[in-house]
């Protein structure tokens, strides 16, 4: 608070305790604070400011003689006294002088009054005027006295001595309270002193700044101003009436003036307390009505402390007479920027501001007057021209004051509302990117659109404009409030400083009130609006902008049928105005939506806008069409082109998702549009083509690119599954295999190390670049950085952003120039703008098959490029690219040089190396296009890939088994070489049954052979020799185990560690086996008649030495048994007509001579006789005559071939009788086996019985070939369901060529083939079926499409009950989709070979087909097993076959998987043949004659050999027996001579040897 009147405390002392009180005290103050200053006062006692501290006073410096001395005092204080006396006379009569009378007082001033002149020093001048204040304290000078008095103290001029003027006048006037006889000159007085003072304290303030020193305490001047003003309120207060108004003007005029110039706020202080005396217990001139309110502005403005002060002013002004003219002031105060371009006092605009502000939310309350609504937003949009920004923030603070107010809000018109919003907006443009950002990332390039001083200010005025939001959103949600329109409207102006909850209510508020639909004028300009706002404002939540997209986008669909495409076209351009700069993904992926549904009904050239826009982003160049130009509703392309870069991973994120829509938007329009899928394809091929571009981003073009597929009508269509399981798997890419190899480390084998080293060598070669002047130790240090996880894996479960329609495309094609066709073709040229172009694509694929690239992509491509290319229609116009493809893999495998590229470590080039030769396999399909040394390049890759990796051995006998029948020519010219380099691999067990597969396969073509020399088949035999071998010893020591396992178990001692776990499945040695005798039986049967005797004894050799034991087993008898009937005869005889055994005169008898059984049936006299030599291998037939009815001449009978007829046989034996001659059939025995001779050669003669003839029987029902049942099944088109499939009654064109190729037709009824279980009596099954044979093999087909449909039966049980029972299945799959194993369940179901069209067909297109001579059709051939069965089959992976060489392959697959599937279904049992089942039989009945006869079982050796027969299931091989020979697959000419035999231990082991080969080597003495 002011100090009192009179006071003589300076501020800084008040609240001390410690210092003394009084005048004394100050002027000690001012001593410390001064010393060395001119203005400095001596110190000198306190003066008491009351009479009540007198007695204190007196008693403190005087005795109480003092008083009695004071009349001395009195007389030393006159003028002839020395100036020094009476200064201390001064001094001493001033604490007395309260005990004098009234005459003495004045005494004392008369003799005192000369000390204030001028001349006289200091000390005396202040002695004086103080001994003058206590004289007026101490009576009442009359009227004359106080106008002396007064003058006395008003024309003293010395600055040192004001402070005690100012004392004495305060005592003159009673503290301001009596101005009698002078109140007419103290006002003038006051003026100049206040004038005075404040130049004074001014100049001492600028010292104090210009010396930079600061000071708690104040100095005299200021000290004085201050006391000056306090004496000059007070006067005021008690005055006022006393002073004209001219009066009262100049002195506040003054007092206005200090308090604009001061820089203290003391000054200020006492200015607004006298301001505020004034207005109390006076009034203010009219004149300076105004200064004095602009003062009171500025002080509440800059001095927030005496707001109070200010407000009670103004309020007490406000609430005067002068209320009208207060408020008027205000107005023009704030109204004066507008009107005048000078510079206005920012803080006298705020403070008239908040007194407005102040006045309008009173509302008359508390006396104040009424305030208009419209003239305060009136004034405060005049005020705005000050261009302050300060100015602005109180502004805004203002209104959000004034809004908070509900009584007046309530008050405000619907007219009135524009003006304080549109301050609002216009105070909000200070904040504008200071609190959100700049509007668009874009801006922060340029200036900012103010230059802001006050960044704190701006965020102020940001968060006033928040409060105001909030208080309009929350009005607006009452129903009742009427200017939502205009505070949305608002909201869009000030967009920047919108909360998230208000902008989402005017992006609702728009969307429901139609605004942005053609009902509303503007609506398109709305819509333009809102994009602009809200959505290009980056820092929105994605939610909210996508909200926007799809009010934008409902529009569109809204107005697209009705609006004119320029309209549509600006609509979507303005959406994507800034689309060059989107970062958020979710944003992006709403806009690349946006593209991805309108693409299918925007015209062409706003579809190829969009496109050029997606290409951009993606930062692909060319192609595109340029941009429409400014002015015609789309941007140009400069306001697309990206300000910032973003991170690479982020990037490529973005990238990626722009590219999974240009894949959607193919997907959406091949169906409905061929042009536009056209341009985005071709733009997918340059995306997938792109180095500079992110691996996932390729990667999404190539799902789909590679996912392309060609009808037979050239109508693309996409697959969900490229079926490319396997070679994802032998690259590490299958989803569990990628897991468990994330650890694996790369082992020591020879292809592991050589791609480990070129994988070393390349990351040194890259990494050591920067650091070539390195040492090498620093060199070697290097550690690769840790590899990334894989970005894909096999199989894709999301491969396409979209689910693509299963039917091909309608309008859709691939391209096809028949003139530019070599040969050249006639028929129109297609459109290229409007079809697919493969050869674009394979532009791409190739150089990355040539040269590699990034691990993923490449791997990529690997994968998939072969199931793609098996579509060869789909590639009809590539020949030049098909044929480079060739050529670089062709080269890759010759040379094994694999292109390098950063490997993961569980992955060898020699997995690259199986999949190129996978690729190369495929492209046999298009061996049409490739010259003769192409395709002989192509098998010599093969030949090579044998032995190159071990991986690749088997792929590459699968790919020779396919060009063993689609180029046969190249293949034959490369066997021998191929024979050698697989007898050279056969220790590799994991080859075994795909090189003896591969060689049978081989025998069943016998142009592929024709040149082979005899090294080539022995290749083949030592080939099967070893492999029996091998098998056998294999199976020998896996018997011991587990025997020898037994043993210890049941003694306690079994460890299990000694049961070595198999590493084959069981039934696969068995099929090892089987397959290698069939090996030996077919290529045998194989040779030519004439060359079939020079093998037997080497054949022989090696039946016989591959045992470890003297003794043959069942196997080896059988193929003996096989030799010696195919040796010299390649006549495959065909049974007879059964005799019956009751026919009258017909005399018969059955011996066992060797391993046959000998029938001779005889008419006795006649001589004419049937022989039947039933064997293993077979039974043969023989009708006999004699040439002369004298038995002597019977000894030399010729035996000739009669007509076979059972009743000639019966006839003869009739007219035989008649005459009573007899020939019986022991006769012709003893003709055949000689007469006398050792007992073990002699036959044995079975007893006419029963039991003899039924065993014949039984043996005769024992088929003399292996039988195998084939199932063949057409499925047609869209057909899933078993019941739709088996009710087929016919195929397809090429589904009855097929089978047409399988076999021969037969007649069912009466035949007596063996059907498999089809009806030959009633037709049931069918009249007809499909029969195929050789000389050791009959195959009958279970055609379903040939079997009838029965009434009744709708679910095809007749059908299935031979399907459902075939091991083995053909499917010829025409459906286009998938076969799915166990469409068609069973138990007995093992095998499915699904042949499937390389390119679909419908049903109508499949029957209207026309192909030309020299077209090939081609298809796709896989096996498909039950779960366990072991890969035996070339075509356990796809392969492309053509429909020439269809039928023999697949029958080829079949027979091998029904052989098979016959061990298998043993359970991995010994496969018993029908030839070791024949031989069994007759060892059985050797077995029962023995019993029965002990003396007639002479000859048991081994097919007439010494020693005894191997029982059935005996195991042939003994353990721990030694070892006879070894047979080595590597065989010359040589081995013919006996002189080269095996080495055995011990001279008499070697002669038993010797003696069983020399007994059964039939060809000695043949």
């Amino acid at each position: 608070m002011p100090s009192a009147p009179g006071s003589t405390d300076p501020p800084q002392l008040q609240d001390s305790t410690k210092v003394p009180l009084g005048i004394a005290s100050v002027f000690q103050s001012f001593r410390r604070l001064n010393r060395g200053s001119s203005n400095s006062l001596p110190a000198t006692p306190a003066a008491p400011s009351s009479n009540g501290n007198r007695s204190s006073l007196y008693g403190e410096y005087f005795n109480e003689e003092a008083v009695t001395s004071g009349q001395i005092l009195v007389d030393k204080l006159r003028a002839n006294n020395s100036l020094n006396d009476r200064i201390s006379a001064a001094e001493a009569l001033r604490t007395i002088v309260a005990d004098y009378p009234v005459s003495t007082v004045t005494e004392i001033w008369t003799n005192a009054q000369d000390l204030t002149n001028e001349e006289n020093p200091p000390e005396a001048r202040q002695a004086a005027f103080k001994l003058l204040t206590a004289c007026i304290k101490q009576y009442e000078p009359s009227s004359l006295d106080r106008i002396k008095l007064y003058r006395t103290v008003a024309l003293h001029s010395c600055p040192e001595d004001f402070f005690h003027q100012l004392q004495a006048l305060i005592a003159l006037t009673n503290g301001g309270r009596d101005l009698s006889t002078f109140q007419r000159e103290i006002g003038g007085l006051l003026s100049r002193w206040l004038r005075t003072w404040f130049k004074e304290s001014t100049i001492i303030r600028q010292t104090r700044k210009r010396d930079r020193t600061t000071s708690e305490n104040i100095t005299i001047e200021e000290f004085c101003l201050k006391e000056l003003f306090q004496f000059t309120t007070d006067i005021i207060k008690f005055n006022f009436k006393s002073f004209e108004e001219r009066e009262v003007n100049q002195l506040l005029t003054d007092v206005l003036s200090i308090c604009k110039k001061t820089t203290s706020k003391k000054d200020i202080e006492c200015s607004i307390a006298f301001i505020e005396t004034l207005i109390t217990y006076g009034y203010v001139p009219r004149p300076a009505l105004t200064p004095c309110i602009e003062v009171l502005c500025g002080a509440y403005a800059t001095l927030r402390d005496l707001t109070d002060a200010t407000w009670n002013a103004v309020s007490n002004l406000c609430k005067s007479y002068m209320a009208h003219n207060s408020i008027l002031v205000l107005r023009e105060i704030l109204e004066a920027p507008a009107k005048s371009p000078v510079s206005n006092n920012t803080n006298t605009l705020r403070g008239a501001v908040w007194f407005l502000e102040k006045l309008l939310i009173a509302n008359e309350k508390d006396g104040l007057p009424s305030v208009q609504f419209t003239v305060v937003m009136s004034a405060f949009q005049s005020a705005l021209s000050a261009d302050s920004i300060r100015l602005e923030l109180e502004i805004s603070r203002a209104i959000a004051a004034i809004l908070s107010s509900k009584d007046v809000v309530t008050e405000i018109a619907f007219d009135e509302w524009p003006v304080p919003l549109s301050i609002l907006v216009h105070c909000s443009s200070r904040a504008t990117g200071m609190t959100h950002g700049p509007m668009r990332e874009g801006l922060e390039f340029g200036d900012t659109p103010y230059p802001y001083e006050n960044d704190g200010v701006s965020i102020a005025i940001s968060q006033a404009l928040i409060q105001i939001i909030t208080l309009l959103e929350a009005a607006c949600l009452n129903p009742e409030f009427e200017q939502t329109e205009e505070v949305m409207g608002f909201f869009i102006r000030v967009h920047s400083h919108l909360p998230n909850p208000a902008a989402e209510m005017v992006i609702s508020y728009y969307a429901t009130e139609h605004l942005c639909y053609p009902s509303c004028a503007e609506w398109l300009d709305n819509c333009r609006q809102l994009l602009e706002v809200f959505f290009r404002t980056r820092t929105r939540p994605p939610s909210m902008r996508i909200s926007i997209l799809h009010l934008i986008k409902d529009v569109y669909e809204t107005v697209r049928d009705v609006c004119e495409d320029e309209l549509l076209h600006t609509l979507v351009i303005s959406v994507f105005e800034d689309f060059q700069n989107e970062k958020d993904l979710k944003v992006l992926e709403a806009l690349i939506k946006i593209v991805v549904d309108i693409s299918g009904d925007t015209s062409m050239e706003l579809f190829k806008i969009l496109l050029a826009l997606l290409i951009e982003y993606i930062g692909l160049d060319g192609g595109l069409p340029d941009l429409p130009p400014q002015g015609s509703g789309a941007s140009t392309k400069s306001s697309i082109i990206p300000t910032s870069k973003p991170s690479s991973s982020q990037q490529g994120s973005q990238t990626n998702i722009v590219t999974r829509g240009l894949v959607r938007i193919f997907i959406k329009n091949m169906n409905t549009n061929a042009a536009k899928s056209v341009l985005v394809y071709e733009q997918l091929v340059r995306i997938s083509g792109s180095a500079d571009l992110g691996p996932n981003a390729r990667l999404t073009a190539m799902r789909l690119l590679f996912r392309l597929r060609a009808d037979s009508e050239h109508a693309i269509f996409i697959v969900e599954q490229p079926e490319s399981d396997h070679l994802a798997s032998v690259l590490h890419r299958v989803a569990k295999v990628a897991d468990e190899t994330a650890s694996i480390t790369s082992k020591g084998d020879e292809e592991s190390s050589s791609s480990s080293r070129s994988n070393r060598s390349n990351s040194v070669s890259q990494t050591s670049l920067p650091f070539r002047n390195s040492s090498r130790s620093a060199i070697e240090k290097y550690i690769p950085p840790k590899r990334l996880p894989p970005i894909w894996s096999y199989p894709e479960t999301k491969a396409l952003p979209g689910k693509p329609m299963h039917l091909a495309s309608p309008v859709l094609v691939t391209f096809y120039d028949p003139p530019s066709d070599f040969p050249k073709r006639e028929g129109p040229s297609l459109d290229p703008r409007l079809c697919i172009r493969m050869s674009i694509w394979m532009e791409k694929v190739i150089p990355i098959i040539q040269q590699g690239c990034d691990w993923e992509i490449y791997s990529y491509v690997l994968v998939h490029l072969s199931s793609q290319l098996s579509n060869k229609t789909a590639f009809r116009n590539c020949k030049a690219h098909i044929n480079m493809l060739r050529s670089y893999v062709c080269d890759q495998l010759h040379t094994n040089r694999i292109p390098s590229t950063d490997l993961p470590p569980e992955v060898k080039k020699a997995d690259i190396a199986v999949v190129l030769i996978n690729l190369l396999t495929t492209l046999i399909s298009y061996k049409h296009h490739f010259a003769k040394n192409e395709t002989e390049g192509i098998v010599k890759a093969f030949q090579l890939g044998l032995h190159s990796w071990q991986r690749t051995a088997k792929p590459c006998i699968h790919a020779l088994s396919i060009c063993c029948y689609e180029l046969p020519g190249s293949t034959s010219k490369f066997l021998p070489g191929i024979l050698t380099k697989l007898s050279q691999i056969i220790t590799s067990s994991a080859v075994s049954v795909h090189i003896l597969e591969f060689l049978s396969a081989l025998a069943k073509l016998p142009k592929l052979y024709s040149n082979f020399t005899e090294p080539d088949f022995r290749n083949i035999f030592g080939i099967a020799f070893r492999y029996i071998q091998h098998t056998k010893e294999t199976t020998a020591q896996q018997q011991l185990i587990k025997a020898t396992f037994a043993s210890r178990s049941s003694q306690g001692q079994a460890n299990p560690a000694d049961l070595n776990p198999q590493t084959e499945q069981p039934d696969l040695p068995q099929y090892v086996l089987t397959l290698a005798y069939n090996v030996l039986t077919t290529w045998f049967l194989s040779l030519r008649l004439s060359e079939r005797p020079k093998y037997v004894s080497w054949i022989t050799r090696g039946l016989v030495l591959h045992d470890q034991s003297n003794t043959v087993d069942e196997q080896s008898q059988a193929c003996i048994d096989m030799l010696q009937r195919f040796t010299f005869s390649d006549i495959d005889l065909k049974s007879p007509s059964k005799i019956d055994p009751q026919t009258s005169g017909i005399v018969t008898k059955n011996w066992l001579h060797g391993s046959s059984i000998l029938s001779i049936q005889t008419a006795p006299d006649s001589g004419i006789s049937r022989v039947v030599v039933r064997r293993a291998s077979g039974t043969s037939y023989y009708t006999l005559k004699p040439e002369s009815r004298d038995l002597h001449s019977m000894l030399q009978s010729k035996w000739v071939n009669i007509p076979e007829d059972v009743e000639s046989l019966a006839d003869a034996a009739t007219s035989v009788e008649q005459k009573q001659d007899r020939v019986l059939p022991s006769h012709f025995l003893l003709q055949i086996a000689g007469g006398l001779g050792p007992p073990e050669t002699r036959p044995i003669l079975l007893p006419e019985d029963e039991k003899t003839i039924r065993a014949l029987d039984v043996f005769d029902r024992i088929p003399v070939v292996d039988f195998h049942k084939i199932g063949v099944v057409y499925v047609g088109a869209g057909q899933t369901e078993e019941k739709d499939i088996l009710s087929n009654a016919m195929g397809s064109p090429d589904y009855t060529d097929f089978i047409d190729g399988l076999g021969d037709l037969i007649t069912l009824k009466g035949t007596d083939i063996n059907t498999g279980g089809l009806d030959h009596e009633n037709n049931l099954d069918g009249e007809f079926a499909f029969f195929w044979s050789d000389r050791i093999t009959q195959i009958i087909f279970h055609i379903t499409t040939m079997m009838p449909m029965m009434d009744g039966d709708p679910q095809c049980t007749m059908k299935k009950r031979h399907i459902g029972n075939d091991f083995v299945n053909i499917v010829f799959n025409n459906s286009g989709l998938p076969w799915r194993f166990g469409t068609i369940p069973s138990q007995f179901n093992f095998v499915s070979i699904i042949i499937t069209p390389e390119a679909r067909s419908g049903f109508v297109s499949s029957r209207l087909a026309t192909r030309g001579s020299e077209d090939r059709t081609f298809y796709r051939v896989q096996m498909v097993c039950k779960e366990g069965f072991s890969e035996i089959s070339p075509a356990q992976e796809p392969k492309i076959v053509s429909d020439a060489s269809l039928p023999a392959f697949v029958r080829n697959l079949a027979l091998n998987a029904s052989v098979y599937s016959h061990v298998y279904n043993e359970g991995g049992g010994e496969h018993i043949s029908n030839w070791r089942h024949r031989l069994r039989s007759i060892t059985k009945l050797r077995e029962r004659i023995s019993v029965m006869s002990p003396g007639l079982s002479g000859n048991g050796g081994p097919i007439g050999g010494s020693g005894g027969t191997t029982s059935p299931g005996q195991n042939s091989t003994a353990p721990g027996s030694r070892r006879v020979s070894t047979m080595s697959a590597q065989t010359s000419a040589s081995d013919h001579s006996y002189r080269n035999s095996a080495q055995v231990n011990g001279d008499a082991d070697q002669s038993e040897t010797e003696d069983l080969l020399m007994s059964l080597d039939f060809s000695r003495f043949t």
